[in-house]
């Protein structure tokens, strides 16, 4: 049944593109503000829903939204669902109720929140700074909600703070791990990249707690630029987090569904590298360099190349010329690394060590 829960994921489902190039999917959704663009984003789960059980998305709308505008949303249901892109700026210009409407929708539903929640730096601050300059052309008395929103000093400091525990040389005060904590939960993906790169300095073991967030980031995280930020600390914190806990987890990872955590975890166990270098761990990420996936292929390449003694065998380096072969042009250059890194690993071994190595299936 349609709620609050629902519409606001149906939202989420819908600002995927938003990340990758804002401005451009502002245009391709027919409007030509961020404000309007919000708004269809916001109103256009509702329309669906009302077309199919209007009495729950009336009583969801009505929960959210006070004042005439749920009755003008309402009764232009059925005209506005297939022109709202061409209607909402010029129903927002013209209609307070309306603007006060779609204000408290915005506000309710966390709009805002979703659209930052993958955006980098530079991407973040213009979405804040245009529909600052966008409420502006509003009367001053109207959208009070989302101008404290866009001016709340959190929307930076959170950031600026985190950024600042570099001075502190990786002596962080229990106060500091929280903030860490928190900010690897935040909406925006550069406060999260930041928090996982400043947990990378850390000179002591970080809570169990923190590992975990840590870890989620570097296979989850929706932002590739956070992603690897957290592998990469994961990499740097070592031998102090490397439990066997963790590298099974990220071992059962390299089997998901989902592509992007199979690359994520390969990521992350190169960055562990000898620490992660099991039999197990070089079959598995073997494997792996024939997935269908592309990025898939390009990590479990790039691990296989940092897993050190226990990949350098005649059979693993066999796999990865193989690989120097796709098509990919990542994978290849991947593939050539890996082969250039474990052969070096290999000229080192003893001859003894080496025909071990090599009577090892993989």
């Amino acid at each position: 049944m349609f709620d609050q829960e629902l519409w606001r994921a149906r939202i989420a489902e819908q600002m995927h593109s938003f990340t990758r190039n804002p401005q451009q999917e502002i245009q391709i959704s027919g409007t030509s503000s961020v404000l309007g663009y919000l708004a269809v984003r916001t109103l256009e789960p509702f329309l669906q829903a009302f077309q199919r059980e209007p009495v729950a998305a009336v009583l969801t709308l009505a929960e959210m939204v006070q004042g005439p505008g749920a009755d003008i949303i309402v009764r232009r249901a059925g005209r506005i669902r297939f022109q709202l892109s061409t209607l909402i700026e010029r129903e927002l210009r013209s209609q307070a109720e309306l603007r006060s409407a779609v204000e408290q929708l915005i506000v309710g539903l966390n709009v805002i929140h979703l659209a930052r929640q993958r955006l980098n730096s530079s991407r973040d601050e213009w979405l804040r700074v245009t529909l600052l300059t966008e409420l502006d052309g509003y009367p001053p008395t109207e959208l009070e909600q989302l101008r404290r929103l866009l001016h709340d000093p959190g929307w930076q400091s959170r950031y600026e703070t985190i950024r600042s525990l570099r001075q502190r040389e990786g002596m962080y005060t229990a106060a500091d791990l929280v903030l860490l904590h928190d900010g690897l939960n935040d909406s925006a993906a550069h406060v999260r990249a930041a928090s996982a790169r400043m947990l990378g300095l850390f000179a002591s073991t970080p809570p169990a707690l923190l590992v975990k967030a840590l870890t989620r980031v570097a296979l989850y995280d929706c932002d590739l630029e956070t992603r690897y930020a957290a592998a990469r600390t994961l990499g740097l914190l070592g031998d102090r987090i490397a439990s066997p806990q963790l590298i099974d987890h990220l071992s059962l990872c390299l089997s998901d569904a989902d592509p992007f955590v199979r690359s994520a975890a390969a990521l992350a166990l190169g960055q562990l590298g000898e620490l992660a270098g099991t039999r197990e761990m070089v079959e598995k990420l073997t494997a792996l360099i024939s997935d269908r996936d592309p990025y898939a292929r390009e990590a479990a390449a790039r691990a296989i190349g940092r897993l050190g003694v226990a990949a350098a065998t005649t059979p693993v380096i066999n796999a990865l010329l193989r690989a120097m072969e796709d098509e990919d042009a990542n994978v290849h250059d991947a593939a050539i690394d890996a082969v250039t890194r474990l052969r070096k690993v290999k000229a080192t071994l003893p001859l003894t060590m080496s025909g071990a190595n090599e009577s090892m299936p993989v």
